[in-house]
């Protein structure tokens, strides 16, 4: 009986990890895009040309902290016939207490572009994750309700409290 629980209690640590491994990974995918199919306002991963790159990491010092190795993400801001204009995101700290976010411009040829990927949410893997931490929830809580309130030891007995001796000689009168 006692390994009937400890198996269904295995199990379910298992499906609450693997569920929370999933969630980990978010509901959001790539989906590669074209370059000439890019509209303003889309969320976007870049993988640029390595003349880019050096280009940009031979430039000023705001330019290079905005790559990821060959990477560089942001949001389409403008579109011209041969440049594209992304706003890249970057968090500071500022005077250590609040964090706060700075935009920043970053103007890149279509050339330079090898490939672009565009952030979508993925419908499927959004359902999945919240059927799956809804059966994680409920079946957590079921499994307390079972299983709550049920003592298997015993409450120790109140100590007494010690008894007071009062001395024979306090009682009555010394002549």
């Amino acid at each position: 009986m006692v390994t009937l629980f400890v198996r269904r209690g295995a199990r379910l640590s298992r499906a609450a990890i693997a569920v929370c491994l999933g969630a980990t990974a978010g509901c959001y995918s790539y989906v590669p895009v074209p370059v000439t199919e890019l509209e303003p306002d889309m969320a976007v991963r870049m993988q640029l040309s390595a003349v880019a790159v050096d280009r940009l990491r031979t430039g000023s010092d705001s330019l290079s902290r905005l790559l990821d190795g060959f990477n560089v993400s942001g949001t389409v801001s403008r579109l011209e016939s041969d440049t594209v204009q992304l706003a890249v995101p970057t968090s500071y700290m500022e005077a250590n207490v609040r964090l706060k976010t700075q935009v920043h411009p970053l103007t890149l040829v279509r050339s330079d572009v090898l490939r672009v990927e565009s952030r979508r949410l993925d419908r499927a893997r959004t359902t999945v994750i919240g059927v799956g931490l809804g059966v994680a929830v409920v079946a957590s809580v079921a499994y307390v309700l079972n299983k709550g309130g049920k003592s298997t030891g015993s409450t120790p007995n109140p100590v007494d409290p010690p008894e007071m001796l009062i001395p024979a000689s306090m009682g009555r009168a010394i002549p």
